[in-house]
């Protein structure tokens, strides 16, 4: 199961949320590329230009934050649609400005097209790792899972915009909030913590870090951070699938060995539940109505 050596375990290739690279001795940086398609990634009769380019950048943040980095630079390639007038790009100024204030890095270059029927948003980040970085592989028997924020809420939300209609959950899925703070939070205890951010579902992600650990991962349903507004769902199968299985959360999975001060600490940051444990072994398992189970990836694959 653990047999696939295209991933790395350092950081240094594929199979982590990013590429670190040293320029110089004491010195580590994070690089991550990502692109967001119209049609596939939004859709603009759900989203402006601008609300998707928004999410398109905070995506790339989310994974400069997984692995304990604080992004500096952004190069932006944007495919704007021919039909799009000096307007929509002051917009798109306008968020891309109000980001850099807020979360603190700069829009250094990158390119714009003009294409005809669809718009795409391409960007690569750059970012610095003060402390130890977050790598997938970190995970160590005994220690401990833990999630930030609500689980299942993004997924509900594209579910409720498929059927036409909008809510606070429909906002979670168009206008994400990663908690770009616990990354770097987390780095800085300079202690072995593996980390992932929530973009493809909670079960993809848990697989990630078991296979790049070569640990065992068991989490147990009555712990997971289920977003409150799914309590009134009414197909729970359903809400159930989006807990476990949901994308684009942009929150992050992470294990260590903590002390309770210093789960304070990151609990006064964004919330942060416990929700299992590190093993011996291999796979992933989910612990509910007091049964264990082999718990499958069900989430989205790249």
């Amino acid at each position: 199961m653990f047999g696939d050596d295209r991933f790395r375990r350092d950081g240094r290739g594929l199979g982590d949320d990013t590429f670190l690279f040293e320029p110089k001795p004491g010195v580590l940086w994070a690089v991550t590329s990502d692109a967001s398609s119209e049609g596939v990634h939004y859709r603009l009769d759900w989203a402006t230009p601008e609300k998707a380019l928004r999410k398109a950048l905070l995506a790339n943040l989310s994974d400069i934050n997984a692995m304990g980095g604080r992004s500096r630079h952004a190069f932006l390639n944007l495919g704007a649609r021919s039909e799009w007038e000096s307007v929509t790009f002051e917009k798109l100024g306008a968020v891309l400005r109000e980001l850099e204030k807020e979360r603190r890095f700069e829009v250094s270059g990158g390119d714009t097209i003009r294409t005809t029927d669809t718009s795409f948003f391409s960007f690569t980040v750059l970012g610095e790792v003060e402390g130890l970085p977050l790598l997938r592989s970190n995970c160590q028997p005994d220690h401990r899972v833990y999630v930030s924020g609500y689980l299942g809420g993004s997924a509900a939300g594209l579910r409720l915009l498929q059927k036409g209609e909008r809510g606070v959950l429909t906002d979670l899925h168009l206008s994400p909030e990663p908690p770009l703070e616990l990354g770097p939070f987390l780095g800085g205890l300079n202690k072995q913590v593996a980390a992932i951010d929530i973009s493809d579902g909670l079960s993809s992600e848990l697989w990630h870090l078991s296979r790049q650990s070569r640990c065992g991962l068991r989490v147990d349903w009555e712990k997971l951070p289920v977003h409150p507004e799914l309590g009134t769902w009414d197909n729970k199968k359903e809400a159930r699938d989006f807990v476990l299985n949901g994308g684009e959360e942009y929150q992050l999975l992470f294990s260590g060995d903590f002390s309770s001060d210093e789960l304070s600490r990151m609990r006064m940051i964004t919330p942060v539940a416990e929700i299992g444990i590190v093993e011996k072994g291999e796979g992933v398992f989910l612990t509910e109505n007091g049964k264990t189970s082999p718990l499958t990836a069900g989430g989205f694959s790249h």
